[in-house]
């Protein structure tokens, strides 16, 4: 039985300065100095008169796309007048430029490669291949790419901006002065406005001709239609037994969680003990929840199982619910952007209610993960959550088939899994967030009404118990972050067996019960599917863990929650050998990690550790070019020379500024590394800059027994791997390592010291007698006692 409360461990009072490398960065072959730099001039001309035909609010302002070969020193491109707007991928970047800058730009091309000429920073004009223009081409979104512009006298669209400077920067001011000018004057009727330091949008009402200015803008980065909300389910009502006569309250102090979604009916009879507070941020037609997804999310949110909850019909709710409507009653993103919405949101129910964790079940159809730059909600929830110290829980979305091309090509059920890792089946808006928890979905039941009452219809589900869900949607995020972080039960669907008819799909008696916002007598229940409600389950997990450590982080509680997941066996085999290795083979990852994240949450020892397995906790600060040190309390029984099945699982979570216009997206990296030494001095010496000469740097030790490399972690900034030892050695000490570095560009964005959060767990399951948790109490209890006596 799991009894005891997490321990909190100490980091060494030791700090050594990160190793550095020195970098020789190979300039590109350029045997013809003369004629490459001739040849950019030229293309530098072509591209400012192609530039001078286009849109523009600034006149003499103009943008270039500027394709380069290796690492280009975009900090230093202002030496040759021209100004970094955004780097576009590891080969692309855009610049700004003026025409006394372009003169400039021009002048250092003709003269690279002529004798007794001296250029500063030559080696950026030796990296550059090309300059052309950024095209309305280039400013089409993946949907107006795919849709085209709707067929209607006036639309709307999202107009996203270069982002100059910050968001009151007096170079952004101007820039949206200027453009909100232009947009007057050509009648193009301005909805709304988002203002961040890395996104500039804007909400306009438009034509088809209106539209077409657009994309030929040029301080326009992008132009897209607006979001779709892509909430997809079927609802059916189900039988209720007697509830008990009175559901408790919960406590005043208990988490306070906010849904963020269609609202929810607050009358319900299991939901109504528990709200606290309702607030909409989008006009609605009677304040009444129409649609019922919001209401389908509290009641998971708030009870977790429900089948279960029901089949004891025990009601006892753990926190309070907070209600935050950004719907409108069809569950669809209202005309006002839905970024500038929820920055409204959160800010208020952080700031009137200190709301904490915040679940968001919805996504956006309209923009898959293109692998990258992550914008739109997603970069909107990761500067809230940095900037707050909130935990986010968002839905990868659901997929829900596509026909251009078509996937499935014929079959749900015979080519599943295959299509979940189809391109067409990535993650969508906000689902590639790295400062949240990304969760996916996982089937439960596998057989319809229509299947358990009469069998000879043959309704097949292409999923079974604890396997993927048909509908939900895979990773990776940037750069090959792990997502989702996590999967949770979210339903199933299955299609007949009668030929022809593969793609009628059905879902009633495949979902997760749940409550129903249009209930009466005996419908308090609803049957429901997708991933919109496996985010709610790992929410409630979110609100019970705060619950019991109510001083917690968001760092500490996503580290807890991902330090207590598993890719089951289940995931894994529902791909098979074959899709493995053309997957590993093709995107040189595991196919079970897209979909699936770090897995299911075991909750055995979620909330309390036992003699068994016993979870250990750290919150820090850490300065920039630095280590940290923990050596982990292990008694002598953990690490006893005998054969028999330990493990030690390491999760370490920070939440980095992040900015749109940069590839790496994130300002700051902290990572760990697993290590075994016979003391701290050996450790240290290999992390240390002072003996970098003399000492080899360390990576993770016993690697071969490690489920997730070192690597493909680091990705993320919420990182697990576990180690599963069989015979340690008991001379052995191990010790958790952290390191923090700074990008170059995001120093200025970084505090002096950021946060971090390190969670470990220890377990030793096949040790009849083990007393683990009762030991490493006692040596994190006589460490401290060796600390306070060399402080007197």
């Amino acid at each position: 039985m799991a009894e005891f409360e997490h321990l909190r461990i100490e980091r060494e009072p030791l700090q050594n300065n990160r190793r550095t490398r020195k970098i020789n960065i190979p300039r590109p072959a350029r045997g013809d100095l003369r004629g490459h730099g001739q040849r950019l001039s030229n293309e530098l001309t072509r591209s400012f008169q192609a530039a001078r035909q286009q849109q523009t609010s600034r006149p003499g302002n103009f943008v270039l796309k500027i394709s380069y070969t290796g690492l280009l020193d975009i900090t230093h491109l202002n030496k040759h007048g021209v100004d970094f707007v955004s780097q576009e991928d590891s080969t692309l970047c855009v610049v700004f430029a003026n025409e006394a800058g372009l003169a400039i730009f021009s002048d250092h091309l003709q003269k690279l490669g002529l004798e007794n000429t001296e250029l500063s920073y030559k080696q950026i004009l030796e990296a550059i291949e090309g300059i052309e223009n950024w095209t309305s081409d280039d400013r089409k979104s993946w949907a107006v790419k795919r849709k085209g512009f709707p067929d209607s006298e006036e639309f709307f669209l999202d107009i996203e901006l270069w982002p100059v400077g910050v968001a009151h920067h007096p170079n952004r001011l101007q820039v949206c002065e200027a453009f909100e000018r232009w947009l007057a004057g050509h009648g193009i009727r301005r909805c709304d406005k988002v203002n961040l330091d890395s996104l500039l949008m804007y909400r306009v009402a438009v034509n088809t001709q209106k539209a077409d200015l657009l994309l030929n803008h040029t301080d326009v980065r992008l132009v897209d239609l607006p979001p779709e909300s892509g909430i997809r389910y079927s609802q059916l009502n189900c039988d209720i037994d007697t509830l008990p006569d009175a559901i408790p309250r919960p406590s005043l102090q208990a988490a306070r969680v906010c849904i963020l979604d269609s609202g929810i009916a607050t009358s319900h009879p299991l939901l109504a003990p528990a709200i606290a507070e309702s607030a909409e941020f989008v006009d609605s037609k009677d304040g009444a929840e129409l649609h019922g997804h919001g209401t389908a999310v509290a009641g998971i949110a708030l009870y977790g199982d429900l089948e279960a909850a029901k089949a004891a019909n025990f009601w006892r709710p753990e926190i309070l619910l907070f209600d935050g409507k950004v719907l409108d009653e069809n569950a669809e993103f209202d005309t006002s952007s839905i970024e500038k919405t929820l920055i409204e949101a959160v800010t208020y129910f952080v700031e009137e209610h200190q709301c904490r964790i915040f679940n968001l079940s919805l996504g956006n159809l309209n923009a898959p993960y293109d692998n990258r730059h992550i914008r739109g909600i997603a970069y909107v929830l990761d500067k809230l959550a940095r900037d707050l110290n909130v935990l986010f829980i968002v839905s990868t979305g659901n997929f829900s088939g596509s026909i251009d091309p078509d996937v499935p090509r014929a079959s749900w059920r015979d080519e599943y899994p295959e299509y979940l890792l189809a391109n067409e089946s990535v993650i969508i808006d906000p689902a590639p967030a790295l400062n949240v928890l990304t969760v996916g979905s996982l089937a439960k039941h596998n057989a319809t009404f229509d299947a358990q009452r009469y069998p000879e219809i043959g309704q097949l589900a292409p999923a079974s118990m604890n396997q993927p869900s048909p509908f939900t949607r895979h990773g990776p995020s940037i750069k090959g972050a792990i997502k989702p972080d996590l999967v949770a039960t979210g339903g199933n669907l299955a299609t007949s067996m009668r030929a022809g008819n593969e793609q009628n799909v059905v879902m009633r008696g495949l979902g997760v019960l749940t409550c129903n916002s249009k209930f009466v007598g005996n419908t308090l229940f609803s049957e429901i599917s997708g991933t919109s409600f496996a985010a709610p389950y790992i929410t409630h997990l979110a609100g019970r863990l705060l619950n019991n450590y109510p001083k917690a982080s968001a760092n500490l509680l996503r580290a807890i929650l991902v330090n207590h997941a598993n890719l089951n066996a289940e995931i894994e085999n529902s791909f098979t050998h074959d899709i493995k290795d053309i997957y590993k083979r093709d995107k040189g990852r595991d196919p079970s990690r897209d979909v699936a994240g770090y897995g299911m949450i075991d909750e055995s020892e979620l909330f309390r550790s036992s003699e068994n397995a016993v979870v250990l906790m750290a919150e820090e600060k850490i300065d920039n070019n630095s280590h940290h040190f923990f050596e982990l309390p292990l008694p002598e029984d953990f690490l006893r020379s005998q054969r028999a099945a330990r493990e030690i699982r390491v999760t370490l979570s920070y939440c980095p500024a992040v900015r749109t216009t940069r590839i790496d997206y994130v300002a700051t990296k902290i990572h760990f590394r697993l290590v075994k030494d016979t003391s701290l001095e050996s450790v240290q010496r290999h992390f240390n800059h002072d003996t970098q000469d003399d000492t080899r740097t360390r990576n993770d030790d016993a690697t071969g027994n490690r489920d997730i490399s070192a690597e493909l972690r680091s990705k993320g900034t919420v990182q697990s791997s576990t180690w599963r030892i069989r015979q340690p050695n008991p001379a052995e000490k191990w010790f958790v390592v952290v390191t923090r570095q700074d990008r170059d560009w995001g120093e200025a964005l970084s505090l002096e010291q950021e946060d971090y959060a390190l969670v470990v767990t220890v377990t030793d399951r096949e040790n009849e007698n083990a007393q683990l948790y009762t030991q490493i109490a006692q040596q994190i209890e006589l460490r401290s006692r060796e600390r306070a006596r060399a402080q007197v």
